[in-house]
């Protein structure tokens, strides 16, 4: 039986990438392939141990291979993305090695951060199909106190056994599939910055993620097809050099809740279901957008300010202490003079109109979303993942210091109606 490839684009990091039935079984013809003359060298988990790197292990010493004492973090508590742990594990890194990370956004994330620091490529043994990150070249990790992605090379080599993949916790693949809805509302935070004449719309990144995705997004109980659509993701990525094409504001709510450490019945919620109840956020200050004529929200719109006004106003937004050092540096790297800010509003009235335009065309109604996070199991309204709507409303605003990317609400915050549009959200989203 040959190899279950599925398609990657040519010139990428990632050269291989097996997804079937029984696919496991050829991660020692994998190795062999992409990786010759290398020992490999197993990073999991207790629970990802179980689930797929016992069983690898053996078929590797029973193909001849002699595999390093592999690495294994307790299952509880879980390990968290944090850069630390990577250089710790980098500096373990066996000579002629491939490291082979079995498990799932966590532990690829640490084992991929922790190979770019030392320069070796490596093997991916998915174990969920819960995250995009399996093929993007760099690592969402908590870097002193901040969530960054951090830089580094995609896994040369990826296999996903659908066999193994459906053993996972169901609310992984439902976590998978909101990160994947996600792509929607990132999708039209490029557009904004494309239409603002900010950062261009790559057209063949667009084509691979965008294009397929309504039909990738219409059944979320297809594994297949939501796991191609993450793949595809983390491709454009890797095309990128940038995780813009897979993450736009509704990312920014999710890092600003894990930076305050969100729990939810005393669990850490995973990074999926934070993006889900950001895709309704983003959504509807999308729909703010929509709905409303320019000249009629001038009123609304709330004086520019000063630099030591807008220094005091990201002060008290990141008092808290938790949001690493760099959200102050992003935010005041955004910062318009009054006179820029009425010059920027200006120009903005001048492409309210396409803006519009483009949202219309790209953007899920809220409801709609609503509800095809329901049916996928996903948790629907922020409530269902702790969050009440002092720290919901806080994020929004938040959101927007700690990154330089510009998205919807660099847009609203420029016109001075992101109070104005955060209150109009209130009674659909808490309700």
């Amino acid at each position: 039986m040959d190899m279950p490839f599925i398609y990657v684009p040519e010139g990428l990091q990632t050269a291989a990438f097996l997804l079937g039935r029984g696919a496991n079984k050829f991660v020692p013809e994998l190795l062999k392939r992409y990786f010759p003359g290398k020992e490999p060298w197993i990073i999991a988990d207790g629970n990802t141990w179980k689930a797929a790197g016992e069983a690898v292990y053996q078929l590797l010493i029973d193909n001849g291979f002699k595999p390093f004492e592999s690495y294994i973090f307790p299952a509880d508590p879980k390990p968290h993305p944090d850069l630390a742990i990577s250089e710790k594990l980098a500096a373990m890194i066996p000579e002629n090695c491939v490291p082979v990370a079995v498990g799932s956004g966590v532990i690829n994330d640490l084992v991929k951060c922790a190979a770019g620091i030392s320069k070796v490529p490596y093997c991916c043994v998915a174990t969920a199909c819960s995250v995009d990150g399996y093929s993007s070249n760099g690592g969402a990790m908590s870097i002193n106190g901040s969530k960054k992605t951090f830089p580094c090379p995609a896994p040369r080599a990826i296999c996903a056994d659908v066999d193994v993949l459906q053993t996972a916790p169901p609310e992984m693949f439902a976590a998978g599939y909101a990160d994947l809805l996600a792509k929607v509302t990132g999708g039209a935070d490029w557009l904004i910055a494309d239409t603002m004449e900010i950062e261009p719309i790559d057209k063949n990144i667009w084509a691979l993620i965008q294009e397929p995705l309504s039909e990738r997004i219409s059944d979320s109980s297809d594994m297949g097809k939501v796991f191609a659509g993450l793949a595809s993701s983390g491709y454009g990525m890797q095309m990128y050099h940038d995780s813009r094409p897979a993450s736009g504001s509704e990312h920014m709510f999710s890092h600003v809740w894990e930076m305050e450490g969100l729990t939810c019945n005393g669990e850490e919620v995973s990074h999926g279901f934070k993006v889900g109840i950001g895709v309704l956020i983003s959504t509807l200050l999308f729909e703010y957008v929509m709905n409303n004529d320019f000249e009629t929200l001038r009123s609304h719109m709330k004086k520019p300010l000063t630099a030591d006004e807008r220094q005091a106003e990201v002060a008290e937004l990141l008092k808290r202490n938790c949001y690493g050092n760099e959200s102050f540096v992003a935010a005041m790297k955004k910062y318009l003079t009054p006179s820029e800010t009425e010059a920027r509003r200006e120009f903005i009235a001048g492409k309210w109109s396409k803006l519009q335009e483009v949202l219309k065309k790209q953007t899920v109604p809220f409801a709609t979303l609503r509800q095809m996070l329901k049916n996928a199991h996903c948790p629907s309204k922020p409530a269902e993942i702790g969050l009440d709507k002092e720290q919901t409303l806080h994020a929004i605003h938040t959101a927007q210091t700690i990154r330089v990317r510009y998205t919807i609400l660099d847009l609203l915050y420029e016109c001075g109606l992101l109070d104005d549009a955060c209150a109009s959200l209130e009674k659909e989203l808490f309700n």
